[in-house]
């Protein structure tokens, strides 16, 4: 006969275990994807507080963008090893409880169109993000009973120290994303990708394909083709297709740029040579210091013969503000705020394009003076002044380097344990 006692005892450390693991993973992904891009935190949040009507809460956003993206990532981290095994599941608890009743209002309400809980990484509905986090209450209110009755990786007296790498490694994550760009770019304008600009229906041409039919065959011809001359054959119907150029153009970025209320897109983006776009995604918020650092890119561009356009989500009298405090020399366009914010993170942003493919964007506060000026004196184009930064490569190696750590303290951890169990196990093999 089965002992009961036993049998649920075995079953509820594996239930615990795969919930660890589980709703651990969820935060860590969660805590992840939001780190690596602090900015798109920030602007949710920044709609979160429109919807709510708590503009008082507007200083505080960014420190709760990375507050939250951190504190997420880290108590993932801690359910999958078991460390604070109460701390961890109440803390969790605790977030759930918040966060299902305000998922649940924005799935009744739709006040925000996307919680923001994977960032830009993966968009749930408000009503598949509500289910989701029931799920989750769940899983952690079980955790909460049974949670201490399975032990933890790491031995108590050291897990303070893999909290504190925990901590390292992702608010280094979200300072590069905040400072330079994301390290991995969830949004349609990755590098590498064209910059189209978004046309209407009226702005594309069309090309019709004649069909014609001749002894029960049907055939083909374009309008220059059509057999007029030979009378056998009789037509059938006409078809309109978009250019190949036309629909490149459809389907790229939906980034529409004006000038004195009508589009300029197509006469604004270069296809050709290389091209410099400023990226202004609130005007009244930059520090008028940044200029001459602008000044000295329009410069350097004037001297490669490149093209540099501002585009701002601003009104005309703050374009004519900023010019004349930054004497700027340069055209600045009108654009969509949220289009803006997609293309480039930061305020401003620089974003370099040739042959009107990016081939890099930065924060403006992370391009070094030093560095253009040394381009402008002749040591490398534009490719070079932002160079010295690889977001993909540094993320390869500081989560690699977090790995081997995690795991050496592991093995120094646990290495005493294996040896006094090896130890009895000889012992008693011996009698």
């Amino acid at each position: 006969m089965i002992d009961d006692k036993l049998y649920s005892k075995k079953w509820t450390r594996w239930i615990v275990l795969f919930l660890r693991l589980a709703v651990g993973s969820v935060f860590v992904f969660s805590g992840f994807v939001k780190a690596i891009d602090p900015w798109g935190v920030l602007y949710k949040f920044q709609d979160y507080v429109a919807a709510l009507g708590w503009d008082w809460l507007s200083p505080f956003l960014l420190f709760g963008a990375f507050a939250v993206s951190i504190f997420e990532f880290v108590l993932g981290v801690c359910l999958i090893i078991g460390a604070y095994r109460r701390f961890s599941v109440w803390a969790s608890f605790l977030l759930m409880i918040v966060m299902t009743p305000l998922t649940l209002w924005l799935s009744i309400t739709g006040a925000v169109s996307d919680c923001g809980c994977f960032g830009e990484a993966i968009t749930l509905s408000n009503t598949a993000t509500f289910i989701k986090n029931v799920v989750l209450l769940i899983a952690v209110t079980y955790l909460l009973r049974y949670n201490v009755r399975v032990m933890n990786i790491y031995s108590s007296s050291i897990q303070w120290i893999v909290t504190l790498l925990t901590i390292a490694y992702v608010t280094a994550i979200a300072l590069y994303g905040y400072f330079y760009q994301p390290m991995i770019d969830f949004r349609p304008y990755k590098v590498g990708t064209s910059v189209m600009p978004a046309v209407t229906d009226e702005q594309t041409e069309a090309d019709f394909t004649f069909i014609y039919e001749k002894d029960g065959v049907q055939k083909e011809f374009s309008i220059d083709d059509i057999p007029e001359e030979d009378t056998s054959w009789v037509f059938v119907e006409r078809k309109e297709s978009l250019s190949g150029n036309a629909e490149m153009m459809i389907n790229s970025s939906g980034l529409v740029i004006t000038e004195d209320g009508e589009e300029v897109s197509n006469d604004v983006i270069r296809t050709e040579g290389e091209q410099i776009i400023l990226v202004f995604s609130d005007m009244e918020d930059i520090d008028i210091s940044y200029t001459y650092l602008i000044n000295m890119i329009d410069d350097f561009a004037r001297q490669q013969d490149a093209d540099i356009i501002g585009l701002a989500a601003a009104s005309q009298e703050s374009v004519d503000e900023w010019n004349d405090l930054s004497m700027a020399t340069y055209p600045i366009y009108a654009a969509e705020d949220t289009e803006l914010k997609i293309l480039a993170r930061g305020n401003p942003a620089v974003v370099y394009m040739n042959d009107g493919k990016i081939v890099w964007k930065r924060t403006l506060q992370s391009i070094s003076a030093a560095r253009v000026d040394k381009a402008i004196n002749g040591e490398g184009g534009f490719s070079w002044v932002a160079e010295d930064y690889d977001g993909g490569t540094r993320l390869n190696f500081m989560t690699l380097s977090y790995l081997a750590v995690m795991i050496m303290i592991l093995i120094a951890n646990r290495s005493y344990r294996v040896y006094k169990f090896s130890a009895r196990l000889i012992k008693k093999n011996q009698k």
